[in-house]
């Protein structure tokens, strides 16, 4: 037994006691209540959520959301990492400014401001106004449009460094070697770059898509109430009808389908890595 103390004593793995307990005590524990008041009543809140007639238009509108948010996002991350793959070093630091900035302001000051770009006499409604023959505003703001382009905003870092990262570890001889055996640049991009990059995809494309569904802020600010999503869903059922146990079985269905997610990633093959696996 002195042994054993004397041994654990010398393991660098009681170091991480202490943030296991912090972590133990502000993630594990709340998501344990979480999960008591969804089975208060047994299946009884999971039974009116899910036939609650919100349920299902709210889900659709979280999902199509979340995946044109994606798909703009990772397209825009894919360009703007090819950009910084090939920039020399001072515009690479320009560019790191530009895609971190997002990063530097509050998500509450990202949405104000894009209120105020968007609204009737905003920027961009000014600029149609002065080329547009019928002078009138286009709607903006208070839409799904809107949410889409703050949501693209926000999560665009977040596509950006998967790619880049994988980008980063292509070998440049490969591309020679393509335009030696006389590939044009297209070939070289669609059959040398684009398949070595895809694990960054899948990557950028997972976890914007785990992000977006948990959109709350933005959807109140710059959407309307047709583009409420499932997180406002959530915030509903605790702050105005006052029913936490509803709400957090809720909050407990969103985690199960996000862990799904997660686990089919795990198993899909990673093409363009190392061939076909």
């Amino acid at each position: 037994m002195q042994w054993s103390a004397k041994r654990i004593a010398r393991s660098p793995l009681w170091l991480l006691f202490p943030i296991g307990v912090i972590y133990g005590t502000l993630a594990v524990m709340p998501l344990a209540l979480i999960v008591r008041f969804s089975f208060a009543g047994g299946l009884k809140q999971y039974r009116a959520v899910l036939a609650s007639p919100l349920l299902a238009r709210i889900a659709e509108n979280t999902v199509v959301v979340s995946i044109i948010t994606t798909v703009v996002a990772v397209l825009l991350g894919y360009l703007l990492a090819a950009a910084l793959w090939r920039s020399g070093p001072r515009l690479r630091v320009l560019l790191f400014m530009l895609v971190l900035l997002p990063f530097w302001t509050g998500v509450l000051v990202k949405n104000f401001a894009w209120a105020a770009l968007l609204q009737d006499n905003g920027v961009f409604n000014e600029l149609w106004l002065v080329i547009s023959p019928t002078h009138k505003a286009l709607p903006l703001l208070h839409n799904r449009l809107a949410v889409i382009i703050g949501m693209v905003h926000y999560v665009l870092p977040y596509a950006v460094f998967p790619i880049y990262t994988v980008m980063l570890s292509i070998d440049q001889r490969l591309e020679r070697a393509a335009k030696s055996l006389g590939a044009s640049d297209f070939s070289v991009v669609s059959r040398v770059i684009v398949p070595l990059t895809l694990p960054g995809v899948y990557a950028a494309g997972l976890l914007v898509f785990i992000i977006s569904t948990g959109f709350f802020i933005t959807p109140v600010i710059l959407g309307g109430p047709a583009d409420m999503m499932i997180a406002n869903l959530v915030d509903f059922y605790a702050h105005q009808l006052v029913d936490f146990n509803r709400a957090a079985a809720l909050a407990v269905l969103i985690v199960v389908v996000v862990s799904v997610l997660v686990f089919i990633y795990q198993w899909c093959p990673k093409e363009g890595q190392y061939g076909k696996a």
